[in-house]
This record gives C-alpha cells, sequence and structure tokens, in this order.
C-alpha cells in the first residue's frame, strides 16, 4: 500500500511560507470557531428560560426547553401572514431575484468580453464608477418609479433585480476573457448560432462560477430585509418577521423565543452551505483547451 506523507508539501517550502500558512490558518479557525460558537449559544440560548438568558447568558439551562422552537410557529406573525408565508416569501423573493440577477449580469458579461461594439471599453469603467457612486439620495425617485410601475407589494418585483452593472458583472467578464474562444469556433462549424454557442457551450462552462456567485448572492437575499420593509410591506419575508418579531418578543420578555425563531430562519442556509460547499470550492476554474 503507497504511503500518504501528509507533510510532503510541507518540506517544499520555505520556513517564512510555513510560517505564514500556519498564521492564517490559525486566524481562519479562529473566526470560524466564532460563526459556529455564535450559532451554539444561540441554541442553547432559545433552550432557555427568558430569566436565564438575563441572569445566566454563558451557562447551560436548567432544564432544555426545545418546545421553544415549535412555538415559534405559532407566534411569529406579520400584517396577517404567518410563519409558513414568510417562508414562502422568503424563498420566491431570493430564488428568483437572484436567478434574474445573476442570469442578466453573466450575459452582459459574456457579450462584453467576446463580442465588439461601440463603447466595449467604457463598460468597466462605468460599472467601477456605479459601484463607487453613492445612491442613498435616490431613495425618493427609485420608490416613486416602483409605484408607478405597480411593484409594490407585487410578486413581480423580482422584475427589478435585473441588472448587470454590479460587482458579479467584473467576475464573470474575467471569467469569459479566460475561456478559450475555440469552443465557439467548433461550435459555428457544426453550425451552431450565437444564443446555442451561449446556452449549449459557454453556460455549462460557467456552471462553478454561476453557483458560487449565485450562493453567496442568495444568502444576502435571503438575510435582507431593508428593501422588503419598503417595497413589500404585506408580502413580508421571514427576515422581516425577525426584524419586527424582535420588538415584541424584547417587550414580552421573551428571548427564549427570539433566539429560536433566529435559528430556525439559519437552518436554510446552513443546510444549502453543508451540501454545496465542497463543489463551490473546489470546482471554480478558468477554461482551457487540451492538447
Amino acid at each position: 500500500m503507497k504511503k500518504i506523507d501528509i507533510f510532503k508539501n510541507f518540506r517544499r517550502k520555505a520556513p517564512i511560507e510555513i510560517a505564514i500558512h500556519i498564521f492564517v490558518s490559525i486566524i481562519f479557525f479562529m473566526v470560524a470557531a466564532s460563526y459556529v460558537y455564535l450559532l451554539v449559544w444561540a441554541v442553547i440560548a432559545g433552550c432557555k428560560t427568558h430569566n436565564e438568558i438575563v441572569l445566566d447568558p454563558f451557562g447551560l439551562p436548567e432544564t432544555w426547553h426545545w418546545e421553544h422552537f415549535v412555538e415559534v410557529f405559532q407566534r411569529l406573525e406579520v400584517n396577517g401572514n404567518n410563519f409558513f408565508h414568510m417562508l414562502f416569501n422568503s424563498v420566491y423573493f431570493s430564488v428568483l431575484t437572484t436567478l434574474v440577477s445573476q442570469f442578466t449580469t453573466m450575459s452582459f458579461a459574456y457579450c462584453c468580453s467576446k463580442y465588439k461594439f461601440p463603447g466595449q471599453k467604457l463598460v468597466y469603467p462605468i460599472i467601477l464608477v456605479m459601484m463607487t457612486l453613492p445612491l442613498y439620495g435616490s431613495g425618493g425617485a427609485t420608490y416613486t418609479l416602483i409605484s408607478k410601475l405597480g411593484l409594490i407589494d407585487s410578486y413581480w418585483h423580482i422584475i427589478l433585480a435585473i441588472g448587470g452593472f454590479g460587482p458579479a458583472a467584473l467576475y464573470y467578464m474575467a471569467y469569459f476573457k479566460n475561456l478559450s474562444w475555440t469552443y465557439a469556433e467548433a461550435g459555428k462549424m457544426d453550425g451552431a448560432n450565437d444564443y446555442q454557442i451561449y446556452f449549449k457551450i459557454m453556460i455549462p462552462q460557467a456552471k462553478p462560477i454561476f453557483g458560487a456567485l449565485y450562493l453567496t448572492n442568495w444568502l444576502a437575499a435571503w438575510n435582507s430585509y431593508d428593501s422588503q420593509l419598503i417595497y413589500l410591506p404585506s408580502l413580508p419575508t421571514l427576515p422581516v418577521g425577525i426584524y419586527q418579531f424582535n420588538t415584541e418578543m424584547i417587550y414580552r420578555a421573551r428571548l427564549d423565543i427570539l433566539f429560536a425563531a433566529c435559528i430556525i430562519i439559519c437552518i436554510p442556509a446552513l443546510i444549502l452551505f453543508i451540501v454545496f460547499n465542497k463543489t463551490i470550492t473546489t470546482n471554480v476554474s478558468i477554461g482551457g483547451i487540451k492538447g
């Protein structure tokens, strides 16, 4: 049986490289441990009584009250929407909004990277300018426009996610620029047009980077509550529910239920990360041609 030398890579590195590697690994471990600790602490807090959380926030509960997690489904309600209504809204808006945003951004980046057109060289600086300019002053005008379009409290609100000039465009542009055009030339020789090349050749190769950016943007959309509070008051998502639930539970002195609710809405994100973590971290690569 072939022996595996786990220290082989370390022996090839200089001492300073080994020291930097160990230092960075320790920092990453401490950051990861802090996140895990917060989750574990919130689970424990959800199983305590309110008085135990206040008087002994870091201790274990005398009695584990797992029924608090069930009670969340009964108590969490916003504007006539119960937990399951808000769960549907969260899934609907986070999944479709991210899908629309990422697909349109990827398509825009592909065209900018692989086709020549007037003003092509201005796209990159325009994206940088739009990323740096503050847009807070446009809030009133934006709300008025969305209201006149009839997209307030509407499930069609997802069409506003159509974009192209966001930070993700820079990642897609870099990816497609490094993706060999030989694939497209081979497709043209077989009679494929531009649309077939994009949908049948380019998109399948862009799945790793699309998946990575989709996951990170989905997590942001899942946890977002500020836009939903303004534009979707009658269609609250779970983060909106937790935001309003926070005040109610503090007033009623039920921090135990509040922490239990926070853990419940974290579960989908945790499951998604655990399932796709290895795929995303190992499959993102730049395309190429084998000789």
